[in-house]
């Protein structure tokens, strides 16, 4: 059964959600890291990713800029590091250096692979779409990596509700199986 609720309310009961690390390369050639919530697959056929980045983000006016972009998915055992990249700011803070994460070179764009993701897809710009508030860029994929280590989880966010929750999720077991 439903009932209505305030839109900002019910948001909060949408967790865990996935959260993904978007790397890009700075005009001094240095690297530079985010932490985005509002990323997803945007197409198949060929690979795309769509990403929600606001308008004053660092990461935003490097992606306008160097047309490529790096999407990572952060192993559950990143969740210090995540948090410290998606609460300071690009242009006031060497975020790779103060997170500590490692970076590798990738093959096909200039901006980085976290190392320790579960998984990396480099990506050009294709469009920056405004249908509100918050652009939205889509970037197609030209390489994949995934980590040597199959047997590594994924990092969600799983609460905001006082301050930045992570956690790795684990499939339901059923009772008595």
């Amino acid at each position: 059964m439903q009932k209505e609720a305030n839109i900002s309310k019910a948001l909060k009961r949408k967790y865990p959600e996935q959260v993904a690390l978007v790397t890009t390369r700075k005009p001094d050639g240095g690297a530079n890291v985010m932490a985005v919530g509002w990323v997803t697959i945007a197409s198949s056929k060929p690979s795309m990713f769509m990403l929600g980045i606001d308008d004053g983000a660092y990461t935003y006016a490097l992606i306008k800029k160097t047309k490529e972009f790096v999407v990572a998915f952060p192993n559950e055992k990143m969740a210090k590091e995540v948090v410290y990249v998606g609460t300071r700011h690009g242009y006031k803070y060497d975020k790779i250096i103060g997170s500590g994460l490692i970076i590798q070179s990738a093959d096909k764009v200039k901006a980085p692979l976290i190392a320790n993701a579960v998984a990396n897809f480099e990506c050009k710009l294709v469009a920056i779409y405004r249908p509100g508030d918050c652009p939205l860029i889509i970037g197609k994929v030209v390489a994949a990596h995934e980590n040597v280590n199959a047997g590594i989880k994924r990092l969600y966010t799983v609460a905001v509700a006082a301050g930045y929750k992570m956690a790795g999720v684990r499939p339901l077991v059923k009772k008595g199986a």
